[in-house]
């Protein structure tokens, strides 16, 4: 089965449209509308830098149906067109932000050193300097970098990766909005020990975490934190040693697959049961005897 009968892309289609933004006039009149909204061809024209409305309406011609709408008032961006403009904004073009690096609140879930977050190359990686163990690695682009310090780019980080994982955990795609499915594996080539593995099918994309990651969303799970004085709001999701180490997950079931992940705080736990799919069957809370 070849890439594109897999991903359902019309090649040539999109080959096309990719084309139609290969002109630095049309992008200037992309980032007119993002900047200016919905605008009459006069306005539009001179909010664009065009002198010459012949060539202004040839380029404009080119965007209209794919990225841009014309109505009877105006123009106005369609969403296609801004997520083009989102790409080209996002600095991605140009030369990457400085590197930055900081100890944070977490330690190695293999050898417990203090965990460093960094980010270069557009990437964020979460990682042990003793051990080289690496917890986390995504993209972050570099337009959210440019205007943050070192604390204020990992916080939003943070935020931005539990949104996409709660979006793949609830069955939609953070990247193409598609369908996700989920699914818990025992062998599994990702690190882990029983990952809980999204599989987009419309796009392909495949997001790999702990179970614990996929619970910080759970009413059960947000509850017993907050008896705990603490939330998924209140800190990145690797300083919870649930949701980037799962050396203490364990099989209860085989068929069908059981998976028990315990959240500890203080001297409580919460131990969460979940099925082949990562849904939650079963929470317990318990404190050790005296």
């Amino acid at each position: 089965m070849t890439g594109e009968e897999t991903l359902n892309v019309d090649t040539e289609q999109a080959a096309d449209a990719i084309g139609a933004l290969a002109d630095a006039d049309r992008i200037a009149i992309l980032v007119a509308l993002r900047n200016g909204g919905r605008q009459s061809f006069a306005e539009l024209q001179s909010a664009a830098g065009f002198g010459d409305s012949g060539r202004f309406n040839y380029h404009l011609d080119r965007l209209v149906g794919r990225f841009v709408s014309k109505r009877e008032d105006g123009y106005e961006l369609r969403a296609a067109g801004s997520k083009a403009v989102d790409i080209v904004t996002d600095e991605r073009f140009g030369a990457s932000p400085r590197p930055e690096e900081k100890a944070v609140d977490a330690s190695c879930p293999d050898c417990e050193a203090q965990l460093h977050a960094r980010y270069a190359d557009e990437n964020v990686e979460i990682a042990c300097p003793d051990c080289d163990a690496l917890v986390h690695y995504g993209y972050f682009p570099p337009r959210g970098r440019t205007t943050r310090d070192a604390d204020e780019l990992f916080e939003a980080y943070g935020t931005c990766l539990w949104r996409e994982f709660t979006l793949a955990y609830r069955g939609v795609c953070p990247y193409c909005r598609g369908r996700m499915t989920t699914r818990v594996e025992t062998e599994s080539h990702h690190h882990l020990d029983y990952p809980a593995v999204s599989d987009c099918r419309d796009c392909d994309a495949s997001i790999a975490t702990t179970i614990g990651l996929r619970l910080l969303a759970d009413p059960a799970v947000v509850s017993f934190l907050s008896d705990h004085g603490t939330g998924p709001d209140d800190r990145p999701f690797w300083e919870f040693d649930f949701c980037i180490d799962d050396s203490d997950g364990a099989v209860v079931s085989e068929d069908p697959l059981a998976v028990s992940v315990p959240i500890r705080q203080g001297d409580e736990t919460l131990r969460v049961v979940v099925d082949e799919a990562g849904s939650v069957v079963e929470t317990t809370r318990s404190v050790p005897r005296s």
